[in-house]
C-alpha cells in the first residue's frame, strides 16, 4: 500500500499513513459481502467493501464509499452512519492504517460482479457477492473473513453501532 498522506511529529519523524474507507452495505437486515483474493496467500475470503482514499479523486470520506461501492459492487449507495475508526500500526514498518467505516443503503441497482478486466485495472480479484443474514454472520469464523479488521467491523455491525455522520466537518479550500 502506497501512503495517501504523511504526518509530521515535533521530533521531525515522518510517518507514512493510508486511508481506508469500509462501507457495510445494509439490504432488508442484511449485509453485503464480497468474496475477494487475499494476494498474500493466494486463498478467497469474505470482505466488506473497502478501498483507499485517494485524494485526486475522492471529494472527501463518503464521497470515496460511493466510488468503492460502484467498482467493487456496480451499485449506487447513499451512506448513513459511520459505524468505526479502526487504527492500526505497524511502527516496524513505519506504515499506519486509519479506517474509517461506514454504513449504507442501496439506492442505485443489485450488486452484481465486475467484468474480470474491469476487475483488473482496478487491482481487483472478486469471485462473490452475498448477502448475509445476522445469524450466517455470527457463524462465521475469524479464519473466514480477510483480516481481522474486517472481523472486528462486521462483529461492531452485529453489535447495531452506529454514529451520526455529523461528527465530520468538512472544510473544503
Amino acid at each position: 500500500m502506497k501512503p495517501n498522506f504523511k504526518i509530521d511529529n515535533k521530533n521531525g519523524q515522518v510517518y507514512n499513513a493510508i486511508i481506508k474507507i469500509g462501507i457495510l452495505v445494509e439490504h432488508q437486515n442484511k449485509l453485503l459481502l464480497i468474496k475477494e483474493l487475499n494476494s498474500s496467500d493466494g486463498k478467497y475470503y469474505w470482505n466488506i467493501i473497502k478501498g483507499t482514499f485517494e485524494s485526486d479523486k475522492d471529494k472527501n470520506f463518503i464521497s470515496a464509499a460511493v466510488r468503492e461501492c460502484k467498482e467493487e459492487a456496480r451499485i449506487g449507495i447513499k451512506v448513513k452512519h459511520l459505524l468505526n475508526i479502526i487504527y492500526l500500526s505497524d511502527k516496524n514498518k513505519n506504515k499506519y492504517v486509519i479506517q474509517l467505516n461506514f454504513i449504507a443503503d442501496i439506492i442505485k441497482g443489485l450488486p452484481k460482479l465486475a467484468k474480470k478486466d474491469s476487475q483488473k485495472k482496478l487491482n481487483e480479484d472478486i469471485i462473490e457477492l452475498k448477502f448475509f443474514t445476522k445469524k450466517e454472520l455470527k457463524k462465521l469464523k475469524k479464519s473466514d473473513l480477510m483480516n481481522e479488521r474486517s472481523f472486528f467491523v462486521v462483529r461492531d455491525w452485529l453489535k447495531s453501532k452506529r454514529y451520526n455522520l455529523d461528527v465530520f466537518l468538512f472544510i473544503n479550500k
